[in-house]
């Protein structure tokens, strides 16, 4: 690989999509139009785009949980490191108030009512979600799938006339099985040649 194919990433542009839990990532070695779930062959309209999110506040990928630790004996002060367990999460802030939005923000699977209206439940609840998203960097993209995920409002609405109005959620990530992967993420690849296999 020539120094400047390096796989980096400046992500101009991307794209985040949500489907009922256990979704199937998209063939992406054929190429991938991230723009239209239309073109992802069988399964792709399962996807719907969630729409417009922050281009000020980006999405942000979390990792919480302990630090590994190292344990010693007296003979090898470093005879062992733990392996603590991690929770990941992606924090999405959301400029679309449809009700998709609503329904992620304030946790519920009811839609609007009959007037138009979107009611907000007393009682929230997660909703439970495959996430995928795709971050582009012109003809290049790096793609996660996360089969099972639990999103609802992570933060206040700020309602701030200078800026795009943003409803910040928060997406868990949750195991769909004891024998499947929380999720997967693709190296860099060529949208239009699609990802090759190793």
């Amino acid at each position: 690989m020539a120094a400047d194919d390096a796989p980096v990433l400046v992500p101009g542009t991307g794209y985040i999509y949500v489907a009922p839990p256990g979704t199937a990532l998209p063939d992406l070695s054929k190429g991938f139009d991230p723009k239209d779930s239309s073109k992802w062959g069988p399964g792709g309209l399962t996807w719907k785009s969630i729409g417009n999110t922050s281009l000020d506040n980006g999405i942000e990928m979390s990792a919480d949980g302990d630090e590994p630790e190292v344990l010693g004996s007296w003979q090898n002060k470093s005879l062992k490191t733990t392996d603590p367990s991690k929770t990941y999460a992606v924090t999405i802030n959301l400029s679309d108030f449809t009700a998709e939005s609503y329904k992620l923000y304030y946790g519920t699977d009811k839609g609007l009512d009959s007037k138009g209206l979107f009611s907000i439940p007393s009682s929230p609840a997660a909703q439970p979600r495959a996430l995928l998203i795709a971050a582009v960097d012109g003809g290049k993209a790096v793609v996660w799938h996360y089969p099972k995920t639990s999103i609802i409002g992570a933060d206040a609405v700020k309602v701030d006339p200078a800026a795009l109005t943003e409803m910040p959620v928060k997406a868990t990530v949750v195991a769909l099985n004891q024998s499947a992967p929380l999720g997967t993420v693709s190296p860099v690849f060529d949208l239009a040649a699609g990802l090759q296999a190793a």
